[in-house]
């Protein structure tokens, strides 16, 4: 089991691993729980018979007596200090060393990066899962693929025959390399941040060049305003899938033909913690919400079980039309760390505060800042020709005030919508030409300074 990670790509496993992908994609909900239960089953006995932390927090009878999600409430949480504080001898199975696995390491947009290790069975999965994403959102073997990241993914052997080639846009560069290597590229396939691929199609509108060649865009990380992403579709012609994954647990979810953004209920099971610490699983039988517990059903080497992700995610029936049995993920709204605080100290979450910005369709981008308690500073790029308010800021410090009249400048509407959703804070809008992104290259939509959370 504890096999030395391959020097390139070892393709058996990853096809091994697509065959059963793609058999279980449309399964029966009786036989997506047969398998859910048995992969379940052995990953909580895998964990406590070979992992040394999982030995200290779960009890061998407890193992033994497991037997399908229903269970998993008598298991402890884990959260991302866990992983950051302890050493990898400590959570890394029987067999697996630092030697014999391969480190994959969060971008660190939560304030604790942690590192999660995959053997070569592991990652096999891993391949497989990313992989049949992009085939279910239409990838060919022709296509060119441009990967929009910091680092690049392991070339396979299967490129030398001109299929399913991959081409790096590193997003660590500056933009205007970033569209070089994108034009050199010719991809017919992009995936990335929906930001970063925003960027390199309006910079590609600013030179005057019209990119048609693009079939698909798969987006994930991050939400784009529904402006920029018809900006983005409409210059390139192409049609779009989203996926909600993260390093440490894969492919959560992806979207089906109908938009609908699907639980990969044969690779993960998914929990809500709810605001009253009542936890309820995301089965499809109801709608839910809270802060989500994933547990990876495919984690040999490093077993993730009841994982604090950090989202907190709403979940809704599994009763989509196209034809798979899964729930559906409402909206991801967001770090469980970025919660805004009222003057009396009450905290919420504040992403339903993005869809009063993101409802003016002059926003491009947006981001919404607490700085002290009871204060929002709301950013936004406007679209191309949007009036520009001055470039400047509106609604500052008129905490209370009404809807705006007609008449009135974006940024005052924006402004006043923001305020009408959370009356008494003092809102603050300001155009700017650009949002920075984080470290990872993410743009954070909701995002809590320090200030405000003393």
């Amino acid at each position: 089991m504890n096999s030395a990670l391959a020097p390139v790509m070892r393709l058996v496993p990853v096809l091994r691993n697509l065959v059963r992908t793609h058999r279980l994609e449309r399964a029966s909900p009786e036989r997506l729980d047969a398998e859910r239960r048995r992969l379940l089953v052995r990953l909580v006995r895998h964990a406590q018979a070979d992992v040394p932390r999982y030995r200290e927090l779960i009890a061998p009878e407890t193992a033994a007596a497991f037997r399908g999600p229903e269970d998993l409430p008598s298991l402890p949480t884990l959260d991302r200090a866990e992983f950051h504080d302890r050493a990898p001898e400590e959570l890394l199975a029987a067999g697996f060393t630092t030697a014999n696995t391969k480190a994959g390491t969060t971008s660190g947009s939560s304030g604790i990066p942690i590192t999660i290790r995959n053997s070569e069975h592991d990652l096999g999965y891993l391949r497989a899962s990313y992989l049949y994403d992009m085939l279910a959102s239409g990838l060919r073997p022709w296509d060119r693929m441009a990967y929009f990241r910091v680092t690049p993914f392991l070339r396979h052997p299967l490129e030398r025959f001109g299929l399913l080639r991959t081409f790096h846009i590193d997003t660590s560069t500056t933009l205007d390399d970033q569209v070089e290597a994108f034009l050199a590229a010719r991809p017919t396939f992009l995936v990335g941040f929906p930001h970063v691929i925003a960027s390199v199609v309006e910079e590609l509108e600013r030179r005057g060049v019209r990119y048609g060649a693009a079939r698909r865009v798969l987006f994930g990380g991050e939400r784009l305003t529904p402006t920029a992403r018809a900006r983005v579709l409409g210059h390139l012609g192409a049609r779009c899938h989203e996926v909600y994954a993260s390093v440490e647990v894969f492919t959560i979810a992806r979207t089906c033909r109908r938009g609908a953004l699907h639980l990969r209920a044969a690779d993960v099971v998914v929990e809500l913690e709810q605001d009253d610490g009542s936890v309820v699983p995301a089965d499809g039988t109801r709608a839910a919400e809270g802060e989500i517990l994933v547990t990876r059903l495919h984690s040999e080497a490093m077993p993730l079980i009841r994982y604090r992700l950090g989202d907190r995610v709403a979940v809704g029936p599994a009763d989509c039309g196209c034809g798979r049995h899964t729930p559906v993920v409402l909206r991801v709204q967001g770090r469980s760390q970025d919660r805004f605080r009222g003057v009396d100290g009450r905290e919420f979450y504040a992403d339903f505060l993005t869809y009063a910005v993101q409802d003016f369709a002059e926003v491009s981008r947006m981001q919404l800042v607490q700085e002290r308690p009871g204060q929002v500073t709301v950013r936004v790029v406007l679209a191309a020709g949007s009036e520009l308010a001055g470039a400047g800021v509106a609604g500052a410090g008129v905490a209370g005030a009404g809807v705006a009249e007609a008449g009135t400048t974006v940024t005052e509407r924006i402004a006043a919508a923001v305020r009408e959703a959370v009356p008494g804070f003092d809102v603050r809008v300001e155009a700017v030409r650009s949002i920075a992104p984080e470290a990872n290259g993410k743009i954070r939509i909701v995002k809590v300074e320090r200030a405000a959370t003393g």
